[in-house]
């Protein structure tokens, strides 16, 4: 989940740096304002050009300027930022009035069909736009557009490749800057963007006020026609279709909302779509987004301020909405319920298209539920807010927007998550707070933990199974078999009988030879699985399907520690994803295939064996209602984020034993355990500056794999182990796993909100 902490923006340490140095140069009398001329006199300098068009875009050039000098606090990343954003406005607005001298032709162009999205902020627009221009018939502005409309030389391949490096280096330097804003307002360079960046060209939109404490220039903006800005982005509009026609133009902002009568009379024609959501849960949303986006460019930033001022906004922006619309042809207008949004996107699109007279056959549907089968909801994590943290409450909110709920029958939210609508005042105080212990050490620690396991033994509880005992003719499957403790345990199990199912990263092609020649054994096959991606869990899962696989012993085996947080193809954290949503997807599918059957498997209990970590012990609890988030973190935290990941693992084997074993026997046997500490290569993904130290702490501390797969075998083979359920070992010691891990209340609510989270899974295979 996204950071609430908007008075402390993240900051990379070379960042902090530099605004360390800016902060002494400007003690030091150094002079770093902005000025008007010297920006189009750079401007020119990188052109050559001279002419910037005559639309009043000076004028406002200079009242932002002098804004941004007197008010908005900006850190020396976010001067040279600024600095940069306005000089490349200015190069665009000469190279248009170039080309269009050029090409006189392009003012001539016709657009077509025109469809305005537009509503408060975070009410449902960009999905609704990244849907509609999913429409082959469609065109929309790509992020690339958007920050380069007319490259050096706009009729080249070169030139084209320029803007998409500009724009990719864009969108990663938001990601470096402030990881969290894409959890906020994903942006990608292919994907489609808001005009309200073409607006910028004529520094007259609300990008500068949603991005920087510029009070001034907000209330000049406001006081301003509109109809030059509105008038220039038509003209980009057509150079845009000069370099790439399209047939009918699907335009998105926000900022539409407050000058409609003027985007209606230069876009004569147009159908304007309007998203519609509470207020309460719109406005706390958008706050957050700009409390983040200005935590960019300054280090002062104010919830508060943020919250009165754009309240006051919203309000004005709604208002201003109504009026037009009282005035104008209701066929124009298309109105859009977030709800029914969420519910049926689709259908929604549908409804837009047929409303403007354009068809919505079946290329323009499959080619909107394709999109959102490959853009799954949070995938780049979940955005965390609170209209209490910007001075906000819901009665002050439903007081000033009565009459737009009114207007347009706008529920309440009653589905709010829980960190939307309790304040932090009223939660738990050690809520998300991590506890203590190895699952919230650092590295060093969590090995000082395991060394100490390991060097003062105790008397083991269950014997090592014995050579003799085999599984002959048992189907096993062990996942993360071509390395460490996987490994080790595969060819064990195959020198027992075991006929081997070797589910393996893709690389690993001679995995199976080699447990083969190791074991004696001729039986092993090899299934190819990411574990960290769900579309690949699937595929393994249908291919075991089709081959009409029966698996016996299915060791889940396979596991990582990341440095830091990194997401899954799906948006997850990476470790969440292969310790815990890939086994529960995986065993879902079993299940339900018949892959493990207890009626298929010669009258012996299948086994299911989580390898687990002690580090499940002393994590936080899980933020159930957020598994689908996505946090920020680094090295400090990247423990505490394995433990709550094994915290998950642990909390599942538990409920999945209860729900497959509801009566006194055993249909299926469910257990867990912890190794101990292995030399394995589980933190492959180690630093490499941390790798020549990793590496061999873990081979002279710790045993290796042949060494520690005891445990696992007992599960695996033990006649007794296949008798009962709910087993937990810790190197050969019987235990319970943690309060947390066997709470049912606990574990049915994970079983639940990780239902959700497979379900949605089979959208994307």
């Amino acid at each position: 989940m996204t950071s609430t902490d908007y008075e402390h923006p993240f900051r990379p340490a070379p960042v902090r740096l530099l605004n360390r140095l800016g902060r002494a140069g400007s003690n030091l009398g150094l002079s770093d304002r902005l000025d008007a001329e010297a920006l189009r006199e750079a401007a020119r300098r990188k052109t050559g050009l001279s002419d910037f068009g005559d639309d009043g875009h000076a004028e406002a050039l200079e009242v932002l300027v002098t804004s941004i000098n007197a008010e908005a606090r900006l850190s020396a990343t976010g001067r040279l930022i600024q600095r940069s954003r306005l000089t490349g406005a200015l190069v665009q607005r000469l190279r248009i009035s170039e080309l269009l001298r050029r090409h006189p032709e392009i003012a001539d162009i016709d657009l077509g069909t025109v469809i305005v999205i537009t509503g408060l902020q975070r009410t449902g627009t960009t999905l609704l736009h990244r849907l509609l221009i999913s429409h082959p018939d469609f065109r929309g502005l790509s992020g690339a557009e958007a920050l380069m409309p007319v490259p050096g030389a706009p009729d080249s391949d070169r030139a084209e490749r320029a803007r998409k490096r500009q724009a990719v280096l864009a969108q990663k330097s938001i990601s470096y800057l402030a990881p969290e804003f894409m959890a906020i307002h994903p942006i990608s360079h292919d994907e489609p963007e808001e005009d309200v960046l073409l607006l910028d060209l004529c520094f007259m939109s609300q990008s500068a006020e949603a991005t920087m404490h510029v009070p001034t220039y907000a209330r000049w903006l406001e006081a301003q026609d509109h109809t030059p800005a509105y008038e220039y982005l038509r003209q980009v509009l057509q150079v845009l279709s000069w370099q790439r026609p399209g047939r009918t133009w699907v335009l998105k902002t926000p900022h539409h909302l407050e000058h409609l009568d003027v985007l209606l009379r230069v876009f004569e024609g147009a159908t304007v779509v309007q998203t519609h959501r509470d207020p309460r849960i719109a406005l706390a949303s958008f706050c957050s987004m700009v409390a983040h986006g200005r935590g960019m460019f300054s280090d002062q930033v104010d919830p508060v301020e943020i919250g009165r001022h754009w309240s006051a906004k919203t309000h004005r922006m709604v208002m201003r909405a109504m009026e037009v619309r009282a005035e104008s042809p209701a066929g124009q207008f298309v109105d859009v319920s977030y709800y029914d949004l969420m519910a049926d996107p689709v259908a929604e699109v549908r409804r837009i298209c047929e409303h403007a007279g354009i068809p919505f056959d079946e290329r323009a549907s499959g080619a909107a539920t394709q999109y959102l089968e490959a853009n799954p909801k949070n995938r780049f994590g979940r955005h965390d807010y609170r209209l209490g943290d910007f001075g906000l409450t819901d009665d002050t909110i439903d007081e000033t927007f009565a009459a737009y709920r009114e207007a347009y029958a706008i529920p309440i939210e009653s589905d709010q998550r829980r960190s939307a609508e309790q304040p932090a005042a009223e939660q738990p105080a050690d809520a998300g707070q991590p506890g203590r212990g190895l699952g919230d050490s650092n590295f060093v620690g969590a090995l000082v933990t395991a060394v100490r396991d390991l060097r003062n033994p105790k008397a083991p509880d269950v014997d090592r199974v014995p050579d003799d005992v085999r599984i002959d003719g048992k189907t096993c499957l062990v996942t993360g078999a071509n390395s460490g403790l996987g490994r080790a345990a595969a060819v064990e199990l195959a020198r027992r009988g075991g006929r081997m199912i070797l589910a393996c990263r893709p690389g690993h092609d001679t995995i199976c030879d080699e447990i083969k020649r190791e074991s004696g054994s001729e039986s092993a096959e090899l299934v190819e699985v990411d574990l960290a991606d769900l579309r690949s869990v699937h595929r393994s899962c249908d291919e075991l399907r089709d081959r009409g696989a029966r698996v016996d012993i299915a060791l889940m085996n396979a596991g990582l520690m990341t440095p830091a947080a990194r997401q899954s193809p799906q948006g997850y954290d990476t470790m969440l994803a292969v310790h815990f949503l890939a086994n529960r997807v995986m065993i879902d599918r079993w299940l339900a295939d018949g892959v493990i059957d207890p009626s298929q498997a010669g009258g012996d209990t299948p086994r299911i064996v989580f390898v687990s970590s002690e580090a499940h012990r002393s994590s936080a609890d899980l933020d159930i209602e957020r598994l689908d988030a996505f946090t920020p973190y680094g090295m400090r935290d990247a423990m505490r984020h394995y433990g709550l990941s094994k915290l998950a693992l642990c909390t599942y084997a538990t409920e999945l034993s209860r729900r497959l074993n509801p009566g006194d026997g055993v249909d299926v046997a469910v257990h867990s355990l912890c190794p101990g500490g292995v030399a394995t290569n589980i933190a492959r993904e180690a630093p490499p500056m941390l790798k020549p130290v990793v590496d061999p702490a873990l081979r002279r501390l710790f045993r290796s794999p042949a060494d520690a797969i005891d445990p696992v075998i007992y599960l695996c083979c033990a006649p007794e182990a296949g008798s009962s359920t709910g087993l937990y070992l810790h190197l050969m010691h019987r235990k319970q796993v943690s309060e947390r891990a066997s709470d049912p209340a606990n574990g049915t609510k994970l079983w639940e909100a990780s239902q959700v989270l497979v379900e949605e899974s089979r959208g994307i295979r």
